[in-house]
């Protein structure tokens, strides 16, 4: 999802970006316009953004062969993503701050950053961390390369673990919240303000969306234009057996020398980490 504030698109006269090149245009002239705004921020901190975009991209970071893994963090796909970014920031056409930052947050409500990249479960937080700007606000699919596409950026899941005393209750009680309505709205009650994350099942976004304050959005339906996004979500992402390792290399190595350098060291910790493990690697 891509958030944008309305009434500074207008001032500067910025389109709503479609592509990830008129992306770059509209950061250029916000630039050029005024030396102390920016189109949005591109934080180095936050490997699951960038593992997002590089999925929107067509990356894959990581696969199977039979029994054995494949790492592919630096895909050709992701190296563009990392390519692209690492140029706004060279070029100063975008920030970098710290990912859920209060600089990052400041800068937002000053009007020194216009928009941010973003999921369905980010505008949860806005209202929270942004009070005063209700009704300002707006979101939209973010950016693709030409083609509608999307990726994954975080999320919930529930599980039961192996062994576990009670499993088919808890599984049951996992069942009741995330399909039937009364364990949906039980969920949401008590959260001021509720969450705005998409349910994976489709009935309950209905039941989901009644609870979520439209009017910070002006009245927008996040959850209709959410659900749209969930069919251009490009097939074949895989999960790697050491994925918060693989992570923690990404960031490290892109806060000393930039996103592709990220990717790089994200790729060897993935090897090292299935083979520590005592899993296949491929060859």
């Amino acid at each position: 999802m891509y958030y944008y504030r309305t009434d500074l698109f207008k001032k500067y006269g910025i389109e709503v970006p479609k592509t990830w090149d008129e992306f770059k245009a509209a950061a250029a002239k916000v630039k050029k316009k005024d030396k102390n705004v920016r189109l949005a921020s591109m934080p180095k901190s936050d490997p699951a953004l960038l593992a997002a975009l590089s999925w929107q991209a067509g990356g894959k970071w990581f696969a199977t062969e039979g029994d054995a893994w494949k790492p592919g963090v630096n895909d050709a796909p992701s190296k563009k993503v990392a390519a692209y970014w690492d140029g706004l920031i060279k070029d100063d056409l975008v920030q970098s701050f710290t990912a859920y930052s209060p600089e990052e947050t400041k800068a937002r409500t000053s009007g020194r950053t216009l928009s941010f990249l973003g999921a369905s479960w980010s505008a949860g937080g806005m209202k929270t961390a942004m009070p005063d700007l209700s009704g300002k606000w707006a979101a939209a699919p973010m950016p693709n390369w030409g083609t509608a596409a999307g990726g994954n950026y975080g999320g919930t899941s529930y599980g039961v673990l192996k062994g576990s005393k009670h499993a088919e209750a808890a599984t049951e009680f996992i069942k009741w919240l995330t399909t039937n309505k009364a364990g949906v709205e039980a969920r949401l009650a008590d959260l001021e303000p509720p969450s705005s994350a998409l349910p994976a099942n489709s009935e309950m976004r209905e039941v989901a969306a009644a609870k979520f304050d439209t009017s910070y959005l002006n009245g927008q339906d996040l959850y209709q234009l959410a659900s749209a996004q969930v069919d251009t979500i490009v097939p074949g992402w895989t999960w790697g057996p050491n994925q918060m390792d693989v992570y923690t290399a990404v960031q490290d190595a892109t806060a000393k020398s930039g996103f592709a350098a990220g990717l790089d060291a994200g790729r060897q910790k993935a090897e090292t980490g299935i083979t520590e493990r005592g899993l296949k690697l491929a060859k």
